[in-house]
């Protein structure tokens, strides 16, 4: 009798030291591959909260995925681009699709080389869905430059509040150059929701850092050096309640005739751009830093003499490797 009793008591006990641990609040990391990406989560909480924030988490990335992943073939920026190819004027969209639009057309205009209607041009070059990646040649080029024009595509919202895009020319949209700083902005909201302060997110190698780090001091992030990571990173910033965001020709990139060719394609040249190496921006807003990275790495050191962009800091690394800095201490 007196084993049983004191085995039942080992089983409360370890019942009461399970609930305690699932309960106690500490540092922790998941990572998780979703979207063909990986994500790194940190954040200060409970280990059960923890699988409730992730599971929260992958759920809204799946529904932004059928916004915006135009490799997603039931996605609405696959069946509006398809409907405008089509010849379609008038395409109904989404608030959501609507908003992500109108940041782009802003900041198309605001930047030569940077266009959201640049999808033939990544079709073109092997980005796309296509697994071959060639060097297309100049006619190629040039008839893919015919169909790209962000001047072309208007929102307007009818009587019934209803949001269309008018097209006055078929065009093919790309938000990979924003997508997944608007994820972060989105992933942000799911912490906030769970009352998490102390967190980093790292999507892809954009990162967000809120609140402070396990040593209660802001988080360090590190830039990577575009040319060599045995030589460690090009900088340490600390980061508290801010998005680093990284555009590089590392990232995706093919080799033909011992020529890189990387991803981030000048819409103006149809070329990838050869004004930087990478460039870095630090900002407050993820889709925003996203954007101007992308910005800062098609126009380089030219970036700086632009005073429309509105960001925290921004490392650039010009086509020679030799690194600009420009911090906006108004910011």
């Amino acid at each position: 009798m007196k084993l049983k009793i004191y085995m039942a008591t080992i089983v409360v006990l370890l019942i009461i030291a399970i609930i305690l641990y699932n309960k106690k609040e500490k540092y922790i990391t998941k990572t998780v591959l979703i979207s063909d990406t990986i994500l790194n989560i940190k954040a200060q909480t409970t280990e059960r909260n923890m699988e409730k924030l992730i599971n929260a988490i992958t759920n809204e990335i799946n529904r932004i995925d059928f916004i915006i992943n135009p490799y997603n073939t039931e996605s609405e920026i696959s069946i509006l681009n398809k409907k405008s190819l089509e010849g379609e004027t008038q395409i109904k969209v989404s608030k959501e699709l609507a908003s992500i639009i109108s940041t782009g057309l802003k900041y198309s205009k605001l930047a030569d080389g940077y266009d959201i209607s640049i999808r033939p041009l990544i079709e073109l070059w092997g980005f796309g869905v296509k697994t071959n990646q060639t060097v297309p040649s100049k006619e190629e080029i040039d008839n893919a430059l015919l169909n790209i024009n962000y001047t072309k595509a208007m929102l307007y919202t009818n009587d019934n509040d209803d949001i269309y895009i008018n097209l006055s020319s078929p065009l093919a949209f790309d938000f990979g150059a924003s997508g997944k700083g608007y994820i972060i902005d989105k992933i942000k909201n799911i912490f906030n929701k769970f009352d998490i302060k102390n967190y980093l997110i790292d999507y892809g190698g954009d990162t967000y850092a809120n609140g402070v780090n396990q040593k209660g001091n802001p988080w360090v992030i590190a830039i990577r050096n575009p040319r060599n990571d045995e030589d460690g990173f090009l900088g340490l910033i600390q980061s508290t309640n801010t998005t680093i965001v990284t555009s590089g020709d590392y990232e995706r990139f093919f080799i033909e005739n011992n020529t890189n060719y990387h991803h981030i394609i000048n819409s103006i040249t149809g070329y990838p751009s050869t004004n930087a190496i990478s460039a870095t921006i630090v900002h407050t807003n993820a889709e925003d830093a996203d954007s101007l990275s992308t910005i800062a790495f098609l126009l380089g050191t030219n970036f700086f003499n632009n005073t429309n962009f509105i960001y925290k800091e921004a490392y650039i690394v010009d086509e020679n490797g030799e690194l600009f800095i420009q911090t906006n201490y108004s910011f």
